[in-house]
Parts: C-alpha cells; sequence; structure tokens
C-alpha cells in the first residue's frame, strides 16, 4: 500500500536514517508513497537546517535515492522571486512533484508559476482545510479559493485533507472540474485527485466518504488518494495502521451500503480500496493513464 503525504517536520531535529524510515514504514504495510521537502523559511523556521531551495531540493533527492518505492515531491513558495528558476531546476533534477500550501497568498495570484509546473508535466500537492498555522490563512485553503487551476491547461494536482471542514464544497468542486472537461472537451484538459489524508476526523469521516462515494455528483473512485501526514522524521507506525483500519472499514460500509441500493446510489467497483491505496497514486504520479 502507498501513503501520499509524509512530511520532514521543521520542528524535529533528528531525521530516522533512509533503512529505519522503510523498516517503519513496512511493519505498517506501507511500501512506498510520497517523501516532501522540508519546507521553505516562508512557511516555517528552522534553525537546525539550511532552508535554501538548493539545499532542500537536494537533501531529498539524496535522501529518496535510498528510498525505492517512495518518491521526492520539492515544497516551494511560488511567491519567491526565483519561483521558476525552482520549478525548472526541481524538474531537471529528478524530482516526482510540487508541494504547495497556500497559507499567505492566493491561489489565484499564482497561476503562472502553477502553470510553469503543470508545464513539466509533474503534478501539484496542494494544501486545502483548516491549517494550524500562525496566520489567518483560511480564506487562501478552502477548497473554493482552487477553482482558479481551471485556467491551468493541463494541470494535474491533488487537494489534500478533503478541504476539512469544507468538504461539501470540496466535493462540489470535484465534480464542477469533472463537468468543465466534459463541457470544454479538449480545453479544459485538467484532473484533481482528491487526498483522504485526515483532516477529517473520525466522528465525521463516514459521512465524507458517503459524501464523496454516494453524492452523484461525479465518479471519483479512480481520483482518490490514501495519506497519512506521518514524518520521515520517525514515521509512526501506531497511527498508519490505525487510519488503514479505520478508513477501509468505513469505506467497506459505504460500499455496502451502494450494493444494497442499486440503482439509487452509484454502484462502487470491488476493487476500490486498492485503487485508493496502490493505483491511482501510480496515476497522480502521472505513470499510467
Amino acid at each position: 500500500m502507498k501513503d501520499c503525504h509524509i512530511h520532514l517536520s521543521s520542528l524535529v531535529a533528528s531525521v530516522d536514517p533512509p533503512e529505519v524510515f522503510i523498516e517503519k514504514a513496512a511493519s505498517a504495510g506501507i511500501d512506498g508513497g510520497t517523501l516532501m521537502s522540508l519546507p521553505p523559511s516562508s512557511y516555517r523556521e528552522d534553525s537546525r537546517r539550511s532552508q535554501h531551495w538548493r539545499d532542500r531540493l537536494e537533501y531529498i533527492l539524496e535522501y529518496t535515492s535510498h528510498t525505492p518505492g517512495f518518491h521526492p515531491f520539492f515544497w516551494i513558495d511560488p511567491t519567491e522571486p526565483d519561483a521558476f528558476e525552482q520549478i525548472s531546476s526541481a524538474a531537471s533534477a529528478g524530482i516526482w512533484g510540487y508541494k504547495c500550501i497556500c497559507n499567505r497568498y492566493a491561489p489565484e495570484a499564482c497561476l503562472k508559476q502553477f502553470a510553469a509546473m503543470a508545464e513539466t508535466g509533474l503534478p501539484i500537492h496542494f494544501h486545502t482545510g483548516i491549517l494550524f498555522d500562525h496566520y489567518a490563512s483560511s480564506k487562501f485553503t478552502r477548497p473554493g479559493a482552487y477553482e482558479c487551476l481551471l485556467e491551468v491547461p493541463n494541470i494535474r494536482f491533488a487537494l489534500a485533507h478533503v478541504g476539512n471542514p469544507w468538504v461539501d464544497e470540496y466535493v462540489l468542486l470535484y465534480a464542477k472540474f469533472q463537468a468543465a472537461m466534459r463541457n470544454a472537451p479538449g480545453v479544459r484538459r485538467l484532473r484533481m485527485f482528491i487526498d483522504l489524508t485526515p483532516g477529517v476526523t473520525r466522528l465525521r469521516r463516514h459521512d465524507m466518504f458517503r459524501m464523496l462515494l454516494l453524492s452523484g455528483y461525479a465518479n471519483p473512485c479512480s481520483d482518490i488518494i490514501w495519506g497519512t501526514d506521518c514524518l520521515f522524521n520517525s514515521y509512526d507506525v501506531n497511527k498508519t495502521a490505525f487510519w488503514l483500519d479505520f478508513d477501509k472499514k468505513l469505506i467497506g460500509k459505504v460500499a455496502e451500503e451502494s450494493k444494497a441500493n442499486p440503482g439509487f446510489y452509484p454502484q462502487l467497483p470491488d476493487d476500490l480500496w486498492r485503487k485508493i491505496t496502490e493505483e491511482n497514486l501510480l496515476a497522480f504520479y502521472g505513470k499510467q493513464p
């Protein structure tokens, strides 16, 4: 199974060696996924490590050269003056995708930078939902703020955390992107992926899955990916095992509800859990149709 959302924390001094990380992930049943670089200093300062973009890029590439199956994403602040250089340099260096958290700027203000990322053919992993930072950031991180990505040709992106607490808005945004492609075939070419990473708490998570899978607004089954928000500083085996078990059971309940109501609810594929935890992440990376 794959974990699409693993960070390097700027708040934790130590980092497990790659072989220790691999061992911990494997003990939780995870054999691949995304490792995200240290954030830029504009997001959070790290007094222990250099946060110059070249050093952050070099570190994540070196680390993931020893973690087969786990791939590097480069965290970029698109408002920095040399953002376009960072985008092209990261792509040339072998990064698998970009990470962005729009906590101080509107996504709409950075469409040229996002277009440059899309032109590399690599995906972008965004944060959506309330962010526990130290800025008044929610106006930039609620799902509706990302409707502007309709203007970015050929973009492939994920919105993390299902926009918690704006789940309905998030699902409707996904449906809007699907409708835009149907309404303008060959013109609106994009793909949004749904990152289930908590986010949405255990109290509301069943409702979230029902909204995603049974609402009928769109069929997202090939566009859902699964993650933890764990750190590769020290991968949390217990947290990962808990959410794997919790989410698998909830998705199973929703699938049973779907099968019990044919013609009323969309019918879900039998291999949905495998798609969510394996196949769909490869599509997000651009490694299969």
